[in-house]
């Protein structure tokens, strides 16, 4: 609720696209926080369009609501939050206009639960004390991605926002996913929706003609 953020230049944007381009990176990743009457999503409608010149997909990190609405308007290629920051369950427009955006969006749930290090202690993702203020999203998170599942969002897919080992990630996401999604979903939402939400599901995700896959067998059923 403060003042508008000043706009960043739209040349120094435009080159920023251009420097990731050079730098040889695959996406360009955009923090979207708006400001009231602020410039950010005009900012963020210039990326994806220099972006699409060049090639470059835009994945967004919009972390509540409001700003995964607003994010929306700029046609991103991949929302790679949860939003976890209001009540998705007092507000059907707003599950309406996300779902029919038809954006993939990645979990990242965890993020916002404690992840217990070896002596016990509830750490943050950079391994640094909790904050607590950021407990209730361990549940919001849940409850709006069911909500959003409920109604028939393009594609929730497997990620994180921590720095653990990828196992250790991987368990404290399946722990947040449990809390609203059976056995069967969650499989989904680990392989051929995570390959969606990656931009990458020409190559994985599925068990289908050349593409890649690690098969790993065992008796009975494994869910």
């Amino acid at each position: 609720n403060g003042p508008a953020a000043p706009a960043i230049p739209r040349q120094q944007t435009i080159q920023a696209v251009q420097a990731a381009k050079r730098s040889g990176y695959d996406y360009l990743k955009v923090v979207f926080i708006m400001t009231p009457n602020g410039p950010e999503l005009d900012t963020l409608r210039l990326i994806v369009e220099e972006g699409k010149k060049i090639g470059m997909p835009t994945i967004v990190h919009a972390v509540s609501v409001i700003d995964t609405l607003t994010a929306i308007d700029a046609h991103p290629d991949v929302l790679v939050h949860t939003p976890h920051i209001g009540r998705l369950d007092e507000d059907p427009y707003a599950i309406r206009k996300i779902v029919e955006a038809k954006i993939p969006m990645t979990s990242t749930l965890a993020v916002f639960g404690p992840h217990f290090g070896p002596d016990n202690t509830p750490l943050f993702r950079d391994a640094k004390p909790f904050p607590w203020y950021t407990l209730s999203s361990a549940g919001q998170g849940p409850v709006n991605a069911r909500l959003l599942w409920n109604a028939g969002i393009v594609s929730y897919g497997y990620g994180t926002d921590t720095q653990w080992p990828p196992k250790q990630s991987l368990l404290d996401e399946l722990r947040e996913l449990e809390l609203v999604f059976s056995p069967t979903d969650i499989v989904k939402i680990i392989t051929k929706n995570a390959a969606n939400s990656t931009l990458h599901e020409a190559e994985l995700g599925t068990l289908e003609p050349g593409k890649f896959a690690d098969l790993v067998i065992v008796e009975g059923d494994p869910l």
